[in-house]
């Protein structure tokens, strides 16, 4: 397997930990079989948005599930420009600091 694949899987392996918790990111996983995983991450962490997915795992206290969190993962930064995965800390930190503090 290579490493787009791994991260593929690593993805896929969150969204049925996502369901576990009962959160179904359904348009996430259209986008994962339309465009694939790299392009996916590419994509969404260049919109600048917080998505509701990402609002909704950060919400439920496992940002580790997120995109944004995969993709920092050593083994998977690689597949990622330097800027893409500034963008991707970014939204983490923006998501994970105190609500009086931004």
């Amino acid at each position: 397997m290579n490493k787009e694949e791994s991260f593929n899987a690593r993805l896929r392996a969150a969204i049925e930990m996502c369901r576990e918790l009962g959160y179904h990111p359904n348009r996430f996983v259209q986008m994962l079989d339309s465009i694939g995983a790299v392009a996916t991450a590419t994509k969404l962490v260049a919109s600048g948005d917080l998505h509701d997915g990402f609002r909704e795992l950060v919400g439920r206290s496992r940002a580790d599930l997120t995109m944004e969190s995969i993709m920092l993962e050593p083994e998977f930064a690689s597949l990622f420009t330097r800027a893409q995965l500034a963008a991707a800390r970014w939204r983490l930190d923006q998501a994970l600091q105190p609500a009086g503090a931004k």
